[in-house]
């Protein structure tokens, strides 16, 4: 994305505010501004005493007035300071539950394959580090570049009106300090870039890393898994060492250019008071301005390093708002007036690009109550299949009807309510067993869990944990078995009472004996229910209505298990070597 497009972009999450970020830096103006009045208040004593000194005589009353002006404005100061952060604080606040919103929706409304092709960790990295790198960059930044453009201008003014000689002497350094440091900002930005970059791909390493901790300990990989992690580190150090040395070395150029317009004011304002075409006070008031009149453009040339990391941060978080999102749901929706689980693929055509079609043709009518077995080897398409119906992914041309309503003319939520899924890889949450077999049924008796537990064959194990149905799993439901989590899972399908039902390789971690038991189960829970039933063991399926054989992502064979068999193809060939 271009720098302009960005920032514009970035900043228009403020414009819901703009009244209040009015306030805030009207408010920063008013504290600069006083604050900026105090030098020349406090040459006005230095001048009052010198020139009593000089005299002999003091003017208490004057001296006075003029500690309680300065100890006035520096009040003054502070407080509007202190409303100007309080605002702030409150706009980014806003501005950070926004962002953070709009990706929390983006990401349900994402197509399935951007899951495929980012790690978690790097999703992470994005939703939270880059989103600080943002929040920081609006907190801290934004309100500090009108402080100090305020404190330039009203530098500015107090040393014109002091000595318009003298002011010359900043007014000149300062473009020279910018100048001299440009080469370096503009490469503290490439590298904050690529460290945010390398950050997403760590974060990523690391997340995969824990996830196997099993794998890796069993491969003993844990010395090629910490030599990938210090490489992936060493990556990360080198590029944030780049960006913080040469975001930092901005400082101390412009620092030291503008000293020397620093010394070479005070020689000049010395002669000028030993000259007496300037008071002691005024030289000690141009040398406090002629300092802070470089501060401002140091501070703000010293931004270009939280600038960078933001626009680099801001890069992958519009990224992620910008990608390719489901396609919404059809403005005049269509709701199935029947509920009976009849599914029809009508000339379906799919492929995950334009130009490499999978699926040609596939024409298929379900009955209500049918139930369908998909087998072939490993990645022939069978979980792509399912994902299509559930409309996970875009088929390229033609119909998918479920209740005679094609799937795209359905609200997603109405399409998936009428599906209940048990995954190969269970997914269970930090919770109570009953939360987990009731999930997304706020309103399910425990009645209805106990029964959906004792279908799937779960009852018996629950009892035996300590709290039973009240115990509360750990993350990634790690306190029990894996056979025990699939049980869980199958559960919560059950308990979800759905038209249709997808079993994918649904007992597949689950012993010899629990298995013949869920298989019973499930027969009973798929009577007169549709059902779609992803299969390895192939023995397990003979009893389907129909079969479907898929291979290189297309159906190849479809029939009953005597058919195919009779027919001596591809599945007779696969189901006769699961049994040499």
């Amino acid at each position: 994305m271009k720098q302009r497009n960005l920032w514009k972009r970035l900043f228009s999450y403020l414009k819901p505010y703009r009244f209040r970020l009015f306030l805030v830096i009207v408010a920063a103006i008013i504290s600069t501004a006083f604050m900026v009045l105090a030098p020349f208040v406090i040459g006005m004593i230095t001048t009052t005493l010198f020139s009593s000194i000089k005299e002999g005589i003091f003017d208490w009353n004057a001296i006075l007035w003029l500690l309680v002006i300065l100890v006035g404005l520096y009040l003054i100061s502070q407080l509007f300071s202190f409303l100007q952060g309080l605002g702030m604080v409150h706009i980014t606040a806003k501005v950070m539950q926004t962002m953070r919103q709009e990706i929390d929706e983006k990401m349900h409304r994402l197509k399935l394959n951007y899951y495929d092709t980012h790690t978690h960790g790097d999703i992470l990295s994005t939703i939270t580090n880059d989103v600080d790198t943002i929040n920081n960059m609006i907190s801290q930044n934004l309100t500090s570049i009108v402080t100090q453009l305020t404190t330039a201008i009203g530098v500015f003014i107090m040393m014109m009106t002091i000595s318009p000689k003298l002011s010359l002497i900043p007014i000149v350094m300062v473009p020279l300090s910018l100048v001299s440091s440009a080469g370096v900002m503009k490469a503290s930005e490439k590298y904050y870039a690529k460290q945010q970059d390398v950050l997403g791909n760590l974060n990523g390493y690391v997340e995969e890393m824990y996830n196997g901790q099993a794998v890796i300990q069993t491969f003993n990989y844990q010395d090629q898994a910490i030599e990938q992690f210090d490489k992936l580190n060493c990556e990360l150090k080198e590029s944030s060492r780049k960006a913080e040395t040469t975001a930092g070395a901005v400082n101390p150029i412009t620092t030291l250019v503008n000293d020397l317009g620093y010394v070479l004011c005070a020689v000049l304002g010395c002669l000028g008071a030993i000259s007496g075409w300037i008071t002691v006070g005024n030289v000690q008031a141009m040398l406090e301005y002629t300092w802070r009149f470089a501060d401002p453009f140091a501070t703000i040339a010293g931004m270009v390093g939280s600038f960078g990391a933001a626009r680099a941060a801001g890069n992958r978080v519009f990224a992620l708002l910008d990608t390719e999102e489901e396609q919404p749901d059809a403005e005049s929706a269509i709701v199935p007036q029947k509920n009976e689980g009849s599914v029809a693929f009508k000339n379906v055509h799919f492929g995950y690009t334009f130009d490499r079609i999978l699926m040609k043709g596939i024409d298929l009518s379900i009955q209500p109550g049918q139930k369908v077995a998909v087998v072939g080897p490993t990645g022939a398409g069978k979980t792509t299949l399912i994902n299509l119906l559930m409309r996970f992914y875009e088929i390229s041309d033609g119909v998918i009807e479920v209740d005679g309503v094609n799937i795209k003319d359905m609200p997603r939520e109405e399409l998936r309510n009428r599906f209940g899924m048990v995954l190969q890889d269970t997914w269970l949450f930090e919770g109570t067993i009953e939360e987990n077999i009731g999930y997304a049924m706020p309103s399910i008796s425990h009645n209805k869990v106990v029964k959906a537990a004792k279908i799937a064959g779960a009852h018996t194990f629950i009892k035996t944990m300590p709290g039973g149905y009240q115990m509360k799993l750990s993350k990634g439901a790690e306190n029990i078995s894996q056979g025990e989590r699939q049980l869980l899972t199958i559960a919560r399908a059950v308990a979800s009472d759905p038209e249709i039902m997808i079993l994918d390789e649904a007992t597949s971690n689950i012993d010899t004996h629990t298995e013949m038991l869920i298989q019973k189960a499930m027969d009973r829970m798929m009577k007169n229910r549709t059902s779609f039933i992803i299969a390895h063991r192939l023995s397990t399926i003979r009893n389907a209505d129909m079969i479907l054989y898929m291979e290189d992502g297309d159906i190849k064979e479809v029939g009953n298990h005597e058919t195919l068999i009779a027919l001596n193809g591809k599945y007779a060939a696969l189901y006769q070597s699961q049994f040499e």
